[in-house]
């Protein structure tokens, strides 16, 4: 690595228009379980798929929210990690496929709450 200069490559989130409007069931169920903080600064997808499980193993989450939002966590996870190893080898293309496919479980969980 260059003793002056880093590559950096990373995921940034691209709305449009504010998280909580694009997405505005998933955030208020978010907001609702005291995840509200999770919301702030707008962080990508990529991003909240962590604070979405860790919702789905709070115990203070009701059974039936999690029985809800436990598939698509469960697909959300698997493909963040596929996408994270593909993200670390560089694998750009296949890694936009992998972006869209969590950003379909998103789109997924919205229309099912």
């Amino acid at each position: 690595m260059s003793k002056y200069m880093q590559i950096d490559i990373r995921l940034r989130p691209f709305y449009g228009k504010p998280l909580v409007k694009v997405f505005p069931k998933i955030s208020k169920l978010m907001s609702s379980m005291d995840y509200k903080e999770s919301l702030e600064n707008e962080p990508s997808l990529y991003v909240l798929v962590d604070s979405l499980a860790s919702m789905s193993r709070d115990s203070m989450v009701p059974s039936d929210i999690k029985e809800k939002i436990n598939p698509y966590v469960t697909q959300m996870k698997a493909l963040k990690k596929t996408a994270g190893e593909l993200l670390l080898s560089r694998k750009l293309n296949e890694l936009d496929q992998f972006l869209y496919q969590i950003e379909d479980q998103f789109l997924d969980l919205e229309s099912s709450l």
